[in-house]
């Protein structure tokens, strides 16, 4: 085997191990919120979350809870994409919504008595280290929405299923109270970080913190919608790409 081809081998070989294991794993499923299921949030009384997401929620006082969110066919207008693969309208446990829906946080469920109301919605897929993630998701909010943070982020995962480390968006600092004649002002968002050593899973998650009912009244719903997470190329399939486009160069002068 000569030179030119023992490195067509090895940029093979890097280009195949760069993508082992993860390429399947981005496209976060449901990432559109449209497909739903029933949970019974109080004795006999269901409301519709998406699947695929873990609804995780507490308040300060009286603890967990599940009436911290709910998936609704109002909840995802234009500008958000137009999705149309929801499940169909019926009772529980096949779902409540149409071809199109986002998640409404409800902020207003955290109380004096059962104190402030924190919602973390997310998604693991398999990850690996040494590798950019890119989380994009729409995101609204009613004028009278109010909450500590609202938040956008990516977390990585060890193989023992804790939190290695985190890339956070404030949504209020990036803008989700700044009107855009938009319902519910929604703008487009997106957070990016490199997953560190020992990384197995890489999390997408919407968190709603600290979540208190607004004595003002009014419209207090938090919203989002269409999700996505994509990685980048890894270094090795990046160094073969360029080697690759260096042997075509050469070929291409030894030819020409």
């Amino acid at each position: 085997m000569n030179l030119r081809n023992s490195l067509f081998v090895a940029v093979v070989c890097a280009a195949t191990l760069g993508g082992t294991g993860d390429s399947r794993a981005f496209l976060l499923a449901n990432g559109n919120f449209d497909r739903t299921h029933a949970v019974e949030v109080a004795p006999g009384f269901f409301l519709p979350q998406p699947n695929n997401w873990t609804n995780q929620a507490s308040r300060a006082i009286s603890g967990p809870y599940f009436d911290d969110l709910s998936s609704e066919p109002w909840a995802g207008p234009s500008p958000t994409p137009e999705t149309t693969d929801g499940n169909l309208n019926g009772p529980p446990p096949d779902g409540f919504n149409g071809p199109d829906g986002g998640v409404f946080f409800k902020a207003f469920t955290g109380s004096a008595a059962n104190g402030a109301a924190t919602a973390h919605l997310y998604q693991d897929v398999a990850g690996v280290a040494g590798r950019q993630y890119t989380l994009t998701g729409w995101a609204g909010a009613e004028a009278n929405y109010l909450a500590a943070q609202s938040i956008l982020a990516i977390d990585f995962l060890n193989a023992g299923n804790s939190v290695i480390s985190s890339v956070e968006l404030n949504l209020v600092a990036a803008g989700l109270f700044t009107p855009n004649g938009m319902p519910f002002n929604y703008k487009q968002y997106s957070v990016s970080g490199i997953s560190p050593p020992n990384t197995a899973a890489v999390r997408a998650r919407v968190s709603m913190i600290g979540g208190q009912n607004n004595p003002a009244g009014g419209g207090q719903a938090f919203v989002v919608d269409d999700f996505v997470l994509v990685p980048e190329p890894s270094t090795a399939a990046l160094a073969a790409a360029g080697i690759l486009g260096l042997l075509g160069r050469r070929r291409s002068r030894a030819t020409g």
